[in-house]
């Protein structure tokens, strides 16, 4: 019996491999033929410009070039991250084969889309949405108490330091600041739904515009953000696997700065080619939305595309404009993140959320 399992268990890996790897290889021929859609149309575009526009618009394709449909746009960046995780497999293959199933452990979604295997291995009655519903409301819960614990409980290592007191008070200091700012969005009448959005990026409106000096590489880079909040929406942005709570501070705010970067290109192309929401198909309207986190289990494709046009509306058109208006710039990496933030609050608070133990305890029997 052991020995049928041990050749099953082979069989179905040579299997996955194979048809892997044909999948994948087919997925790059068509993101080729995309690729020279856009460029046909990129040349189009370019030929009917003056030599003034075709400099300010550039000699390079953009991921917000248009030409194709938002169901290409999102082929085409399922298979550039395709691509670059097999890039980096085969990198650790060569260079560190002994870090490799480390790696696997750390970063359990490094594997490209067409090798990856289903995450409900015991064939439970959940789908995947509904796992990842409860992984985010889990993840915010954990969020908030690491938030409100960091803000009043110093690190063990400060009782070590006696010269490190002053920098811990600091720090304590900016971590209840946060935490102020999400109960002052909390107890907001109306912040709920996608309204509430627009109450959490007024909140913060000071530190998202800024003049050019004042807005540093180190706020682009989200670095004044305390590591159990980048940590809160990792976990929910890598839902149903969690990242190692042992990684440093710098990847996982790297991770969560990578996904904002997809946004920031998936909305562009959304907002740039004016594409009509009520034409994006229900599948890669829930991917778009789940990717966004907001995300929760029996919610309507009118829920979702209304969803997604605030969010465009909150994330780019807002911003932009009250931008050209008083010359001011606007930080899009903490305007994402304010966003997520509350998207995923928002979705935990939510009647239909998959975890529903945390929420009825603060319900009560209202």
């Amino acid at each position: 019996a052991i020995l049928q399992q041990l050749l099953g268990y082979v069989r179905d890996s040579v299997i996955r491999m194979k048809d892997g790897s044909v999948e994948l290889y087919t997925n790059h021929k068509q993101c080729n033929e995309i690729r020279t859609k856009q460029k046909t149309y990129f040349a189009a575009v370019q030929a009917t410009l003056s030599e003034e526009q075709k400099k300010k618009m550039g000699k390079r394709i953009t991921p917000s070039t248009g030409g194709i449909t938002y169901e290409e746009f999102d082929f085409l960046q399922k298979g550039k991250d395709d691509r670059s995780k097999l890039g980096n497999i085969a990198f650790m293959m060569f260079a560190a084969p002994n870090f490799l199933p480390y790696a696997f452990m750390f970063f359990p979604d490094m594997l490209p889309g067409p090798f990856k295997k289903t995450t409900n291995k015991m064939g439970l009655q959940f789908s995947k949405w509904e796992m990842i519903s409860r992984e985010r409301s889990h993840a915010v819960i954990k969020a908030f108490v690491d938030l409100e614990r960091d803000a009043r409980v110093p690190p063990a290592i400060a009782n070590i330091n006696p010269f490190g007191k002053a920098k811990t008070k600091r720090n304590m200091e900016r971590i209840e600041r946060f935490g102020q700012a999400a109960a002052a969005v909390l107890v907001t009448k109306g912040a709920v739904g996608d309204a509430g959005a627009n109450v959490a990026l007024n909140l913060l409106q000071d530190q998202i515009y800024a003049t050019a000096d004042q807005l540093t590489k180190k706020e682009l880079f989200l670095a004044d953000i305390p590591k159990n909040i980048m940590m809160g929406l990792c976990r929910a942005l890598d839902a149903p696997t969690a990242p190692s709570s042992f990684l440093p501070n710098f990847v996982i705010r790297g991770r969560v700065l990578a996904e904002i970067k997809k946004m920031t290109n998936s909305d562009e192309f959304l907002v740039n080619q004016k594409v009509d929401l009520n034409t994006i198909r229900s599948d890669l309207l829930v991917e778009a939305c789940t990717a966004r986190l907001i995300s929760a289990p029996g919610r309507t494709d009118e829920e979702m595309r209304a969803s997604l046009a605030n969010w465009l509306e909150m994330a780019v058109v807002q911003p932009a404009s009250y931008a050209q208006k008083t010359g001011l710039q606007y930080n899009a990496n903490l305007v994402r993140t304010v966003l997520l933030s509350y998207h995923a609050i928002d979705a935990a608070r939510d009647s239909r959320a998959s975890s529903y133990l945390p929420r009825l305890m603060f319900q009560g029997q209202l």
